[in-house]
Formats: C-alpha cells, structure tokens, sequence
C-alpha cells in the first residue's frame, strides 16, 4: 500500500504530496553536494596552511608539489568566495527544512479540503524562493520517489525518466534543461 491509499488521497493532492517530497529529496542532494565541496575547500585551506608552515622552517627551494597545493587551495578559496557553498548549502538546508514542514501538515492533515489550497500557496511560496532547477537531479529524485511508493521500473517505464550515466555523473554542475527523457 502506497501513501496514496495510506492517505486516502485524490490525485491531485497525491501530486502535490508527490513534488513536496521530490523536492525535499533534492534540496538534501543539493545541500549534501555544497556541505562536501565547502569541506574540500576548508581541507584544502589546513593542508595549504601546513605547506606555508613548512616552507618557513626549512632551507631551500620550495618544491613543486607545495606551489601547486598552493595554487589548487587559492582557486578553491576563490570559487568558494564568487560561488558561495557554504551560502548555498544553507538555502538548500533551509528550503529543505521548509518541504518537510509542509509535508508533516500534509500527511497530519485531512485528505482534502480548503487547506489543499493552502498547501498549494505555501508551496509556492517556498518555490519562490528556490534558484534554478538541476534537471537530472530533479528526476534522480523523481525516479527514487517512484521506487519508494512502489512502482516498479519494469511495469512502470514510462514513469521514469531516462537519464544517461553521464548526466548523473555531471548532474550536479550541469542543469541539463531540455535533455531528460520520460
């Protein structure tokens, strides 16, 4: 039994459901995705410190290997200045957060109703305040969704978007708008 009838949810309000969790299993995509790239950089930046500790102390030349850590820790620290991923970890973290409060209201609520339409406007609420879409990530999400309520790829393939190895390896840096296939 699948939350639909656990829920005794029309279809509408099933979709509704339905896009609240997809989205909440994004932004924890997204969020996890910025959390690791800011840690490499904080990584980066110690092991930089260390190589600058090190140069100090002794006599001589210093090695290549300790310019190019240098250099890679310098434009981390650059990107992670323009870019921001620490900033953009917590949007996600937050609008995360906000997906999950909405759907406990859902699934603590009654099965339809006015508050579905208040549901509706405090989702798009939250939307406003989301940046752009990564499309493979959103149907990665998608397709997890679906095996999570049941649905098998096998029966269902139609439901499930068809995302090339290449677009999951890269769907966090690229938005591959126009390019997944249902």
């Amino acid at each position: 039994m699948n939350i639909k009838e656990q829920l005794n949810l029309s279809d509408e309000n099933y979709n509704l459901l339905f896009d609240i969790r997809r989205s909440i299993r994004y932004h924890e995509r997204r969020k996890y995705f910025f959390y690791c790239i800011q840690n490499l950089v904080s990584f980066f930046a110690i092991v930089m410190a260390g190589v600058v500790i090190m140069d100090t102390v002794k006599d001589g030349i210093t090695p290549r290997w300790m310019m190019w850590v240098g250099v890679f820790a310098a434009v981390l620290s650059a990107l992670d200045l323009v870019i921001g991923f620490s900033k953009n970890a917590d949007l996600h973290s937050k609008l995360r957060e906000k997906f999950a409060d909405l759907e406990i209201d859902i699934i603590t609520g009654p099965p339809s109703g006015d508050e579905w339409i208040e549901y509706q406007k405090r989702r798009l609420i939250i939307e406003k305040d989301e940046p752009a879409t990564y499309f493979a990530i959103d149907a990665l999400c998608r397709n997890e969704l679906l095996i999570a309520d049941g649905f098998s790829q096998k029966q269902n393939a139609s439901h499930f978007a068809k995302i090339t190895f290449f677009q999951k390896i890269t769907s966090q840096l690229f938005r591959w708008e126009n390019s997944i296939n249902f």
